[in-house]
């Protein structure tokens, strides 16, 4: 089992977790760990689909993560369903506030 961190430091598109080989997501957190209210999109892309994280793509539309009042902000937890993904799929997340938003991505292979 593996984990990979990322900070979002931008309002694009951000490559969380790139699956080498055949690898399943077990739990996806997303924290915010800012003082304002935060949105995300989270994307599953197929590595053969050459447009990238787009609508077809999309599996958290809008997904609110608040902030809190002490500047230590919430956290969405992923865990119901486990995502396989094939060698060089990835998953991108995009917040409407950069610098705020930490993913954390736990993986195993299968």
């Amino acid at each position: 089992m593996a984990i990979t961190n990322t900070f979002i430091d931008s309002t694009e598109p951000v490559t969380v977790f790139t699956a080498l080989g055949q690898q399943a997501i077990t739990v996806m957190y997303i924290c915010n760990t800012g003082d304002q209210d935060a949105t995300v999109n989270v994307y599953c892309v197929d590595s053969s689909d050459s447009s990238g994280p787009g609508d077809s793509s999309l599996i958290y539309n809008q997904l609110l993560i608040t902030a809190g009042n002490t500047g230590t902000g919430d956290t969405y937890v992923i865990s119901t369903e486990k995502l396989i993904l094939d060698n060089n799929d990835f998953i991108d997340v995009e917040a409407n506030v950069a610098n705020v938003i930490a993913v954390t991505v736990s993986s195993i292979s299968v």
